[in-house]
């Protein structure tokens, strides 16, 4: 188990190098992304989370990470948010809203999805990631049905 939640938290930190491996396929067209919570092994769930270096290609805008406990967000260009929480035991994809940006240096969407809420706050201030010690460019907040997780972020 601290192997797995090891490997989630690298995962979820180190920018891989390049690799001679294909991307993994997108869903089929005419296929419904999960719009709710989906009960995923830790395996499976940080699989469907794009690695570093093909993040752009499957449509990622932005990424931001977190530890204690790990976690990992996706905001997809005009289209959707993944959150992956709680070590790789919960993921859901939730709507992209349009960002509110009335605060100075601070991105904010609120959108929920199959009876969650989710509020993300992105800033633009340095931040540095616990775990590996790697520079972010913006500091990101996280909250998911009222629990707050905190995090370093950048666009890929």
């Amino acid at each position: 188990m601290r192997a797995l939640i090891l490997a989630l938290a690298l995962a979820a930190c180190a920018q891989p190098q390049p690799a001679a491996t294909e991307a993994p396929a997108a869903p089929a067209a005419g296929a419904e992304a999960p719009t709710a919570e989906t009960a995923l092994t830790q395996e499976q769930a940080l699989a469907r989370m794009p690695a570093w270096n093909h993040a752009r290609a499957a449509g990622v805008d932005f990424r931001a990470v977190g530890q204690e406990p790990g976690w990992m967000l996706d905001i997809y260009t005009e289209t959707r948010m993944r959150l992956l929480w709680d070590y790789g035991e919960r993921i859901a994809d939730f709507p992209l809203t349009a960002p509110d940006t009335s605060q100075e240096g601070a991105t904010r969407y609120e959108t929920s999805q199959g009876g969650r809420r989710l509020a993300v706050t992105i800033r633009r201030a340095p931040c540095q990631d616990v775990m590996s010690g790697e520079p972010y460019p913006a500091t990101v907040q996280v909250v998911i049905d009222g629990r707050t997780l905190q995090g370093c972020g950048k666009s890929v």
